[in-house]
């Protein structure tokens, strides 16, 4: 695609539009990205789009022009209101990368250009003031008083800054930059590069500095006793004094004249490691890499009682040892100020920081206590397929593929195959991949997702509902007992929520948007009407306000997947379900399901569908049928809901959704 547009503009400079190179130069291209850019006509007419749109003359701030590059260039940002959010940076009202950030999350999640919604979400017009950045940052001083203290100019600059952004959401940061290095300066000093260098009187030979710097060899003291190998999470003070060998990765460096400082990772935990003398000769210390893989042998000391080291004991090295080196390009790769696009791009590199690996652990620690939770309830697990040719909640957001000829579909739900297994092991559950094709680009929505589904048989309506409480109730105290210590580490403020969860009828539920003013359409003040869906930003709102979970219950038929039982008490509504979680909305989603065979044939004609095709899923009823219902659950959304997570893919491993299949 790209090797035929650039064929089809011009193989040649001279050929190329003069005109629009121009334009791009004057309005902060330089002379590279101009040429490139021209090479690709469906960029250059968005570029030139937006700049009318934004109104830009030549000569403006350079800072315009990259901003109307990357909303040009943006995947998340192409939608038809990115014509209005350019016109706000143009005039200056969008200027820095938060404001830029939320500009692209605002085309990502709305239809319509509201204008006040658009300021407000944006930060337009917020005037954060060189006091405020003061008080702000000497704050942060005196709660990280004692880290600064001890580390000085060796603390990483993400340590700082990254609480800032939190606080001073809408600030220029580079003036709260500057304002850190002065605050810096004032505490500290002067670094120790700075400090004035004494003149020498006379030149010194260089020959016993090319002597000192010649590569050494260090050698593992023999004298020494052995050391046991162990993991990292095997270490506490109570082998205190012992000599052990420990392999893992960098995740921090300080590096002083004759000590270093390491904070070494193995996936099990954090180690806190000492190295002093020829260990950090100048030939070999800058082997020592954020990242770089290393062998390390020393003895566990009790540090002084006003340290803190994550273990309770730090290592002593007397002998390390260099097994993969990092590249220097690392620190380049991702920084604080990396958009959302480059994070995901890079997210081999991300999964390493503290917080991202931390949420992968949780994760497993999650699927772990869900899969107790059923096994100790008497479920068996089910593995059905994921390829599949029939569909279960919509045609229209099925992935479709050529099955050696035929065409077949990535599975949206494994409910039909799982109810088969109803007659063979009763309970069952499955913790399988499911598939959407939807278009949403909403911070919940994933094009593939880890789906945890159950169906139960002998069970009513209010049955279903206790046992989906009692499974998101259990869970979150397993993971509390699995590793309280990490959860709270992620999310301070996670807890068990209580029991019973509020149960409110789609009909309460329209009522109560009435009532409370959360409109269908914001713009016209349009309210909504019995049958119609509410969508999820405006679930999310009523959630919120209320602000416990609750079971959302007896939606219209016509609403709903044709497999769902009516409601006895009334034949339009079915006994159906979604869990909406205050943040995130609806995790879960359940429903009793069609058991009477004459009802389901009359669905699938209903539906239009043809019940060859779903043979085997129509039998459950002829031989041996059964009420039972059942329930599919997103553990990307309960993640996002218990981690206190902003957006579900920073609880993905690589998160697949629209427009993103890399890496």
């Amino acid at each position: 695609m790209l090797i035929n547009s650039y064929k089809n503009s011009s193989s040649s400079i001279n050929t190329m539009s003069e005109s629009d190179i121009s334009l791009f130069q004057s309005i902060g291209f330089d002379e590279k990205r101009a040429k490139d850019t021209v090479k690709n006509k469906e960029l250059t007419d968005n570029i030139k789009f937006l700049i009318g749109a934004a109104k830009v003359e030549a000569g403006c701030d350079k800072s315009v022009g990259n901003l109307l590059y990357s909303l040009a260039t943006s995947p998340q940002a192409q939608s038809p209101l990115r014509g209005q959010a350019a016109a706000y940076i143009g005039d200056g009202r969008i200027k820095s990368q938060q404001q830029y950030q939320a500009l692209v999350a605002y085309l990502k999640d709305n239809s319509e250009f509201v204008a006040a919604k658009f300021e407000s979400d944006c930060g337009v017009g917020v005037t954060v003031t060189a006091a405020q950045v003061q008080a702000a940052i000497d704050e942060l001083f005196a709660k990280k008083s004692a880290e600064i203290a001890e580390k000085k100019w060796h603390i990483a600059i993400g340590d700082l800054l990254n609480p800032l952004k939190e606080s001073l959401k809408w600030a220029d940061f580079k003036e709260v930059k500057d304002l850190l290095d002065a605050q810096m300066l004032k505490v500290l000093g002067p670094k120790p590069q700075e400090a004035p260098k004494e003149k020498k009187s006379k030149p010194v030979s260089t020959k016993p500095v090319e002597d000192a710097l010649a590569k050494i060899t260090l050698t593992e003291n023999a004298a020494l006793p052995a050391a046991k190998f162990l993991k990292i999470r095997d270490i506490s003070p109570a082998i205190a004094n012992t000599r052990v060998h420990i392999k893992g990765w960098i995740h921090h460096v300080r590096s002083q004249r004759k000590i270093a400082f390491i904070e070494l990772r193995d996936g099990t935990g954090f180690l806190q490691c000492v190295l002093q003398g020829d260990l950090v000769h100048p030939s070999i210390v800058d082997d020592l890499k954020r990242e770089a893989t290393v062998s390390l042998i020393g003895t566990l000391t009790l540090p002084p009682a006003d340290k803190h080291c994550p273990q309770g004991v730090e290592l002593q090295v007397d002998y390390w040892k260099l097994i993969g080196a990092s590249h220097l390009d690392l620190e380049g790769i991702i920084n604080i100020d990396s958009n959302v696009d480059q994070m995901l791009d890079q997210r081999h590199i991300v999964l390493r920081g503290s917080r991202a690996s931390s949420i992968m652990k949780l994760r497993s620690i999650t699927m772990k206590a869900f899969r107790d939770h059923y096994f100790e309830n008497g479920y068996y697990e089910v593995s059905p397929p994921t390829l599949v040719n029939t569909f279960c909640e919509g045609g229209s957001e099925l992935f479709t593929l050529d099955y050696f000829g035929q065409p077949a579909y990535l599975t949206q739900s494994s409910q039909l195959y799982l109810e088969t297994m109803i007659p063979v092991a009763g309970d069952v559950f499955c913790m399988a991949q499911s598939y959407r094709a939807e278009l949403s680009k909403t911070r919940r929505h994933l094009a593939e997702f880890t789906h945890l589904e159950a169906e139960c048989p002998f069970i009513t309506f209010e049955d279903l509902l206790d046992r989906i409480e009692y499974l998101v109730c259990d869970v979150a105290e397993r993971i509390f007992k699995i590793d309280k210590d990490l959860l709270l580490s992620v999310n301070p403020n996670a807890k068990v929520p209580k029991r019973p969860f509020k149960r409110m009828d789609y009909a309460d539920g329209i009522k109560y948007v009435r009532e409370h003013n959360i409109y269908k359409d914001e713009a016209t003040k349009t309210h909504f009407e019995f049958g119609d869906d509410i969508p999820e930003a405006a679930e999310r709102k009523m959630n919120d306000q209320i602000g416990e979970p609750i079971f959302f219950c007896r939606f219209p038929a016509e609403m709903k997947a044709f497999y769902m039982a009516r409601c006895p008490e009334d034949n339009t509504l079915t006994e159906s379900t979604d869990l909406l979680m205050p943040g995130v909305g609806e995790i879960v989603g359940g429903s009793m399901r069609i058991s009477d065979y004459t009802q389901l044939m009359d669905a699938y004609k209903k539906e239009g569908l043809d019940p060859s095709q779903y043979y085997w899923f129509t039998d459950q009823r002829k031989y041996g049928t059964t009420p039972h219902g059942g329930y599919g659950l997103g553990v990307e959304r309960f993640l996002t809901w218990f981690l206190g997570e902003e957006h579900i893919r920073n609880v993905c491993l690589y998160p697949r959704y629209r427009e993103r299949c890399q890496p």
